[in-house]
């Protein structure tokens, strides 16, 4: 994924197969992280996304291809923008199925927001 201009998404078949990709990326050099401030901030990154996904999360997801990120901090109540840096940085999205399923259903159409996505 590094040098990708678009996030890419690994659907597990069920939580367990999640956490075995998490350990997967985790012997990749891929970092864990839990908010979407902290997805550039390290050159391989990782989000664990579950049935709830933050409009941020997504906003930030379908953002991220034009070359320039606006995400609004809450903690601060001020909007940041960051333009990724597609030579040298790696984001990927793990997500279950059913909670995939679950998030489209919901209107979060993360299949067409993403590049490379793996199904197991």
């Amino acid at each position: 994924m590094t040098g990708s201009k678009e996030i890419g998404l690994a659907i597990a078949r069920d939580d367990k197969e999640l956490k075995d990709f998490s350990r997967s990326m985790d012997g990749e050099g891929f970092r864990q992280v839990e908010g979407i401030s902290d997805l550039l901030k390290s050159p391989k990154t990782y989000m664990r996304i579950g049935k709830t996904l933050d409009k941020n999360v997504y906003d930030f997801v379908v953002q991220y291809p034009t070359g320039q990120v606006e995400i609004f901090d809450k903690e601060f109540m001020r909007s940041e923008t960051f333009s990724p840096d597609y030579h040298n940085q790696g984001l990927v999205l793990l997500v279950a199925k059913d909670d995939l399923n679950k998030l489209q259903a919901k209107g979060f159409d993360l299949l067409s927001a993403v590049g490379p996505a793996y199904q197991s």
